[in-house]
């Protein structure tokens, strides 16, 4: 049985939100979603954080057809990246590229109201990489009081770091910008002239997430991406036993597909053990050929886990 692979460690649980059904109406995302004027983003990445090692599991994610690749600076993994890249001679424009800026993930200065923040971070980024442009930016936490570089004001703080963003997108470092585990409350506090493309946060079956900001993002035209999917794929459960054999697909499959379905992306890992990096990489991207019912989609939102 396969199990989880990816856990990145957001402090605080997100609350399940207001239903089990919201936002089981959104139209499913096929294999690439407009996110900005001319920006498709695939709408499986590869994860690359907290289990799953871009050393094992990146080169046969691109020879199994995965070209979206997530990272960030506190992943600590952008070198390992560039290196694959430039061993299997990977054309720049042939791979999609997220990375992040610490923000609330970060030191304790950076969270500090300067936009400058996210233009430094952002050139260290392209350096690590190789690259002189990705192709999403993403601001990795908002700040707050509670954040692990905690600020008395992170409203101030979340607008200029993400005015530094708006920055690096004006001067061609990225070709789109976003916002990772912010809630609705966040993105309405945000004063910005460039919508956020992409808002990526915990989501899974079983995993808490926040249905309210899922539907606030698709509301407003903002990208939702999940991470953490299969640490909330409730394998053995009868009900996703059946829905998975009825589709001949396995229960991760289900589980992934679960997400298009609610109209959300997704950054997965293939884990770090090389004689399955290879499987789980095929298994990820094999889940266009079929969709699950509303009444499938209806009956896993039941499985969603108590707010935390």
């Amino acid at each position: 049985m396969r199990t989880s692979v990816l856990g990145f460690g957001l402090a605080a649980g997100l609350s399940v939100g207001l239903s089990a059904g919201l936002s089981a109406a959104a139209s499913p995302l096929g294999k690439t979603v407009e996110i900005a004027p001319g920006v498709n983003l695939p709408t499986i990445g590869l994860g690359t954080c907290c289990g799953s090692d871009p050393k094992v599991g990146l080169a046969p994610w691109l020879e199994a057809g995965g070209i979206s690749i997530d990272t960030a600076f506190d992943y600590s993994d952008q070198r390992d990246i560039a290196a694959v890249l430039k061993a299997k001679q990977i054309p720049r424009d042939s791979v999609f590229i997220t990375t992040k800026v610490p923000a609330g993930f970060g030191n304790a200065t950076d969270c500090d109201p300067d936009p400058e923040i996210t233009m430094r971070y952002v050139r260290e980024n392209l350096a690590e990489l190789g690259v002189d442009q990705v192709d999403l930016v993403l601001i990795h936490c908002p700040c707050s009081a509670s954040s692990r570089a905690p600020t008395k004001n992170g409203t101030a703080s979340n607008n200029a770091l993400y005015k530094g963003a708006e920055m690096a997108l004006a001067a061609g470092l990225t070709r789109s910008i976003g916002i990772s585990n912010y809630r609705s409350a966040d993105i309405d506090a945000l004063d910005y002239k460039v919508t956020p493309a992409v808002n990526q946060c915990r989501m899974g079956i079983n995993t808490a997430h926040d249905d309210d900001s899922i539907a606030y993002c698709q509301a407003h035209g903002i990208t939702y991406q999940s991470y953490q999917i299969m640490d909330g794929c409730p394998f053995g459960d009868k009900d996703l036993a059946a829905i998975a054999a009825k589709h001949s697909k396995s229960q991760s499959q289900v589980c992934l597909r679960w997400v298009l379905d609610r109209g959300c992306a997704m950054a997965v890992g293939t884990g770090s053990n090389a004689s399955l990096a290879a499987d789980y990489a095929k298994e990820n991207l094999d889940i266009y050929d079929f969709s699950l019912t509303a009444d499938e989609v209806a009956l896993l939102n039941t499985k969603a886990k108590a707010t935390e």
